[in-house]
């Protein structure tokens, strides 16, 4: 008798021991849960994969370069940066009727400034920006040197002008001497005579 006294109170100490883990475990499960959230909230957004995105853009752009519609590919991140990341995608896409590179570096640098992307979207940003801010330097370059042959050419044109004035005036002082050298040959010829 006094064994199932004492396995009651056992099995009675067991049950409440299980209950009571269960019930902490619930209650700690129900107070990481917010901070599981937070954490998760807290990552940076992963804007898809902005390569794919690019990819898609040329895809379009080697289809029909005259007519590259570059907003019908679906955006499943609809977050302000992620928008923005895709809109400079967007205007750095080489061959299209929206390429803007200035616009598209403005939006790149805002982007790197910002904290709040993933490191592989900061590493694609970073590769754009370099990429659209080489192609605004070559512009830059090739727009000086089309500067520079306009003015050689005005340059040349203006030579080229002196160049027939002084030619036209060397032949007007040739045929001057030729009337002298006449005048001289009349003079002297009848007095020989």
């Amino acid at each position: 008798m006094r064994l199932n006294k004492y396995m009651a109170i056992f099995g009675t100490v067991v049950c409440i021991s299980i209950l009571q883990t269960n019930c902490a475990s619930t209650n700690l499960s129900a107070v990481q849960m917010p901070t599981a959230t937070a954490a998760v909230d807290a990552q940076p957004p992963n804007c898809d994969d902005p390569l794919n995105y690019y990819s898609g853009l040329a895809v379009q752009a080697n289809n029909e370069p005259s007519t590259v519609e570059t907003n019908t590919l679906p955006v499943e991140n609809g977050t302000g940066v992620c928008l923005k990341l895709r809109e400079a995608i967007r205007l750095s896409m080489p061959g299209s009727k929206q390429q803007n590179d200035k616009k598209a570096v403005v939006l790149l640098k805002e982007l790197k400034r910002t904290d709040v992307l993933s490191s592989g979207n900061r590493q694609f940003i970073n590769m754009l920006l370099q990429h659209v801010s080489q192609r605004q330097n070559l512009r830059i370059k090739i727009d000086a040197q089309e500067q520079r042959l306009t003015n050689t050419e005005t340059q040349n044109a203006v030579l080229r002008n002196q160049l027939e004035t002084l030619q036209s005036q060397l032949d007007l002082l040739k045929n001057i001497e030729v009337e002298i050298d006449k005048k001289e040959r009349s003079v002297t010829s009848p007095i020989n005579e």
